[in-house]
């Protein structure tokens, strides 16, 4: 979806829906797998007959590089970058400007100085970056020149501990479409964060108690919302009848939640509601304890 690989939905259909018929076409024709993990989250996985072809026809767009990457096609779209010993940007970056996804494994290990400037080098470089995957940065801030993308659609900062709180110009990303702020310390989700009117898959975990009131005309396009390890939380945000594209709502240890908002009632499109309390003691005898 954030490269614009999907074609346009049919009459009462969302972006959604086709996605999902074309994950359900290479699964009918074996060319990804699915597999289920121990916390329940559910991955692909292309198998090695399909993996080897795939890299044959797609090595001119996708490249996965670390610090000792010495050339790299100027054509590439796609980069994944993988190297936990990383002390400083690869220069090759420099030569590249087309590039539409850009995945940062292993961010953990490296210092946040790194971190910044290869946010940095792929905001002046890649004016057009669609997506970005930043997992476990040791970032504590996003550098002002992220908010110069304007075609982003996609930012993954899931497990970004060190993020407590987002710039007031987070809204500046007028075309994102999924956020991910799940395992970060967010001490509270800012306002312009609402402004976001095309994003439509959210995930957040936050230490407050309650959530700011959703406003008329905020959040029209959500269609997935999950409120992740919300521990403090008391109650959902006043305004949940305003997300009317609602589909999923996922509630995922917010323990010390005591009800549910009577607004619930208006959201007319919402097909599945998960609601999982975590105990302390989730996990016994390899089995993990969980209610629903």
């Amino acid at each position: 979806m954030a490269n614009g690989f999907l074609e346009h939905p049919r009459q009462n259909q969302e972006w959604e829906d086709v996605g999902k018929r074309y994950l359900n076409e290479l699964l009918s024709r074996c060319l990804i797998q699915e597999e289920e993990d121990f916390f329940l989250n559910f991955t692909f996985k292309m198998h090695d007959l399909v993996h080897d072809p795939a890299l044959d026809v797609s090595q001119k767009e996708c490249k996965t590089m670390n610090s000792e990457t010495e050339m790299v096609d100027e054509n590439v779209r796609h980069l994944l970058l993988c190297d936990e010993k990383l002390v400083e940007v690869p220069r090759v970056l420099e030569e590249m400007k087309s590039v539409r996804t850009v995945i940062i494994q292993d961010v953990s290990k490296r210092s946040k100085i790194v971190d910044k400037s290869l946010i940095n080098l792929c905001a002046s470089n890649f004016k057009y970056l669609r997506a970005l995957e930043l997992r476990n940065s040791p970032l504590t801030a996003l550098p002002n020149s992220i908010y110069t993308w304007k075609h982003l659609r996609d930012l993954e900062l899931a497990q970004c501990k060190g993020i407590q709180e987002l710039s007031s110009s987070f809204y500046k990303l007028r075309s994102l479409q999924s956020l991910n702020l799940r395992g970060t310390h967010l001490k509270q989700l800012p306002e312009n964060v609402q402004r976001l009117i095309e994003l439509r898959h959210l995930e957040i975990t936050i230490k407050a108690e309650h959530l700011k009131e959703i406003r008329a005309g905020c959040w029209t396009s959500l269609q997935y919302l999950k409120l992740h390890r919300c521990f403090e939380l008391e109650c959902l945000p006043e305004g949940m009848q305003y997300v009317k594209s609602l589909r999923t709502l996922v509630l995922k240890g917010c323990s010390r939640l005591v009800s549910l908002p009577r607004s619930l009632e208006f959201l007319t499109k919402l097909e599945h509601l998960e609601i999982v309390f975590l105990r302390q003691n989730q996990f016994r005898n390899g089995t993990k304890r969980r209610r629903r």
